[in-house]
């Protein structure tokens, strides 16, 4: 048998060691392009998510992506399998950093831009015109039983508020239906605070009406401190803030804002310039004058800017009577009471869905707390309560306490 030629064997063996070396680049350069073909795909995926959640940095996203296209035909021309998965990772890492970068700084824009103040007016829109009662129940108690019951109501709050000594309390009661009456401490000076506003945005209202001034005009927020109280104004808005006069009654009216108050009285020319007007409704305490009583802790208290429940209950009663009268003068004042955003223990009393129109003043360094409220019940009645006592929460307890007689009282009158 004859020898093989080692010349042949050699040949064969180096064929197939070419065979094997070209089936390897061929298996090397096929995984090269199963991994660039992934890695697109997930490109593309991520720009596409990226779209759909953030519109606003599809730019970015979109050149980061061209520039890194562009680098892998560069890497797929010169690197190895196994240096392109090493730029892979790298690559991945550019496209994200950017986009992460561009969205905080996006949203850091556009929290600037929604927290930047507009210093011009904001609209103001009416309510809707709030009414009282067309018709109201017929009272089914005879005459004598009502003097009665009313004598009982009397009683009834005399026992309360001396049930109380360490609390100064008073309490006016008027039926706008019948005109009866009832006071308990009623003549005494209060600190009525941001509940003054009504009588206030009563001469107001008569000034507009006479053609002194528009709702429209506007006052300007300095950064200054509320007067003799708390401000919606001050606490919302920085310096520079412009307001309608028309939203300075709301604001005063619903939310006891006495910032707003005080730039409706300095542009009506001051609380003595529109005395005559407030005090020809009722007087009794002069609140421009200086007063002298004692507080609950017995303290010797002196000031102006003093009223009196009886006081107070006549402001209520005169703006009931002339909105019935002339509602288009008025109405604005009937639409901010119902909208109160300041809590009332009279709520409590009434039977639900009871129209309650009131107004708050609140002054904790005298822990004076009144409510003056028109409440459209089975009767229309005027109910002010009055108290010196160590916080709201206390003082809408003793609101809701003493209304409640009243609702009983008028409830048993139509039983």
């Amino acid at each position: 048998m004859k020898r093989p030629n080692p010349t042949f064997l050699t040949k064969a063996v180096e064929i197939r060691e070419k065979r094997h070396h070209r089936a390897r680049v061929i298996i090397i350069v096929l995984v090269v392009l199963t991994l660039l073909t992934v890695f697109i795909l997930k490109v593309a995926s991520m720009q596409k998510l990226y779209k759909e959640e953030y519109p606003e940095l599809v730019g970015a996203g979109t050149s980061t992506a061209g520039t890194t296209e562009e680098s892998e035909e560069e890497t797929r021309e010169t690197s190895e399998a196994t240096e392109t998965a090493d730029t892979t990772e790298e690559t991945t890492e550019q496209i994200l950093a950017p986009v992460v970068a561009t969205e905080t700084t996006v949203q850091t824009e556009a929290a600037t831009e929604s927290t930047a103040q507009n210093n011009s007016p904001d609209p103001f829109t009416e309510a809707e015109s709030v009414t009282f009662r067309s018709s109201y129940p017929l009272q089914t108690i005879s005459h004598e039983d009502r003097d009665v019951r009313l004598d009982d109501l009397k009683q009834s709050v005399t026992d309360y508020i001396n049930s109380n000594p360490g609390e100064r309390i008073a309490f006016r009661y008027i039926n706008l239906s019948s005109n009866e009456t009832l006071g308990i401490n009623d003549l005494e000076p209060i600190v009525p605070a941001g509940s003054f506003s009504l009588p206030i945005s009563i001469a107001f209202r008569q000034r507009i009406n006479n053609g002194w001034n528009t709702d429209t005009a506007t006052v300007t927020y300095q950064g200054e401190d509320a007067p003799e109280g708390s401000s919606y104004i001050a606490d919302t808005y920085e310096s520079g803030k412009q307001f309608y006069l028309r939203t300075c009654q709301y604001l005063a009216l619903t939310r006891n804002d006495n910032l707003a108050l005080s730039y409706m009285l300095n542009a009506m020319g001051g609380i003595e310039n529109n005395w005559t007007t407030i005090g020809s409704i009722s007087s009794y305490i002069n609140y421009t004058e200086s007063i002298i009583y004692r507080d609950r802790n017995d303290n010797l208290q002196r000031g102006p800017h003093r009223s009196s429940v009886y006081d107070m209950a006549a402001y209520a009663e005169y703006l009931y009577i002339n909105y019935i009268n002339y509602p288009d003068v008025y109405q604005s004042i009937i639409n901010d009471m119902s909208e109160s955003q300041m809590p009332t223990g009279f709520s409590t009393a009434f039977a639900e869905g009871t129209l309650i129109l009131h107004v708050s003043g609140r002054n904790v360094d005298y822990e004076a707390y009144t409510d003056v409220a028109i409440i459209d019940a089975e009767e229309p009645v005027v109910l002010v309560v009055y108290c010196e006592c160590a916080s709201a929460d206390r003082a809408a307890t003793i609101q809701a306490d003493l209304a409640t007689y009243v609702a009983r009282y008028l409830t048993y009158c139509h039983s």
